[in-house]
């Protein structure tokens, strides 16, 4: 038995079937993990792409074990191996069984592959199902699934499990380095960009950033929208004509008034105050007006009563001064 995964590998083509497709299967002689990859072209060009995607996913092996097929044979496939500092070991001619692991493999696939040709179902669909039921079964030989020895870790599926206990001190470990090196780039990225909070509050009135289509364009879009909810930087966004959309933060600028309309609201306030005071000031006219007539009737029948007694007459009342306020200079008063 190999040392660890993906040192060992045998690999062989299945086919061809009804349908004119190969099945190119790769397996793992340390976990019994295996890859399949259907194809239609068995060439050496074809072979090495499947393996480089094999590669690139899960390193390259020590050696390969393969059969006399020509696609294994050609000179260019054994220029990749050399290439790639692998092994390549053949087995001897017309005896499959020297590759016995990955032909009993061949052996359960064709089983599947049977089974939904006479029901009637996509073959391609339950060989995906097959190999996920396969991988996270323990395997009869070492009572280990090869997913777990290929991986280090249980295969979720549908079946319900346990908990997975996991290494709590390597785990530790990454997590400590994934949090440090995040921490560091969101404090570079920060004050690099000026990012401050957000002073967006719900119930505002906000302006959202729109698409330029030109160098004229503006950024962001007149009409204004109301702000519903703020989740974190996620902002709810409600249209005039009832609409929701959601957007993050940094599309969304709080409406101030400018300059000119705070002028145009405080005139208005201004003149609506200047005509109240105007009207307070004309009822206090009329009303000492009315004074003076009564005082002046009174003093009429006074001195009508009192003029034989040469009774001093006495003088109306003084009528306060009326003048303009200051704050009012600028105004044209009607």
């Amino acid at each position: 038995m190999p040392s660890g995964p993906w040192q060992d590998l045998s690999i062989d083509l299945l086919g061809p079937l009804p349908s004119g497709h190969y099945v190119f299967v790769v397996i793992d002689y340390y976990s019994r993990y295996y890859e399949v990859d259907i194809t239609k072209d068995i060439s050496s060009e074809r072979m090495i792409d499947a393996l480089e995607n094999m590669f690139a996913r899960y390193g390259l092996p020590v050696s390969i074990t393969s059969d006399n097929g020509p696609q294994f044979v050609s000179a260019l496939f054994e220029e990749f191996l050399c290439d790639n500092g692998i092994h390549h070991r053949r087995v001897t001619p017309l005896h499959p069984a020297a590759n016995g692991e990955v032909e009993r493999q061949n052996r359960s696939i064709m089983k599947r592959i049977r089974i939904a040709h006479a029901e009637s179902r996509d073959w391609k669909k339950d060989l995906r199902t097959y190999l996920l039921a396969y991988r996270g079964t323990p395997h009869a030989v070492t009572g280990v699934s090869p997913a777990e020895l290929m991986f280090g870790r249980k295969l979720r599926n549908k079946v319900p499990q346990l908990d997975v206990h996991r290494n709590e001190t390597i785990e530790e470990g990454v997590r400590d380095r994934d949090w440090f090196a995040k921490v560091k780039n969101k404090l570079y990225i920060d004050e690099k960009r000026g990012a401050k909070e957000s002073d967006l509050v719900e119930g505002d009135q906000v302006l959202v950033k729109q698409s330029r289509n030109n160098k004229l364009s503006s950024p962001f879009n007149p009409t204004l929208f109301k702000l519903q909810r703020k989740v974190g930087n996620q902002c709810t966004l409600v249209s005039p004509e009832g609409v929701e959309y959601k957007r993050n933060s940094t599309h969304v600028k709080k409406y101030v008034q400018s300059p000119e309309s705070l002028v145009e609201s405080k005139s208005t306030t201004a003149t609506s105050e200047s005509e109240s005071l105007t009207m307070s000031d004309n009822n206090v006219s009329k009303q000492d007006k009315a004074d003076d007539d009564v005082m002046h009737r009174s003093t009429n029948d006074g001195m009508e009563s009192n003029l034989s007694h040469q009774v001093e007459i006495p003088r109306s009342r003084p009528v306060r001064e009326k003048t303009k306020p200051k704050r009012f200079d600028d105004f044209e008063m009607t």
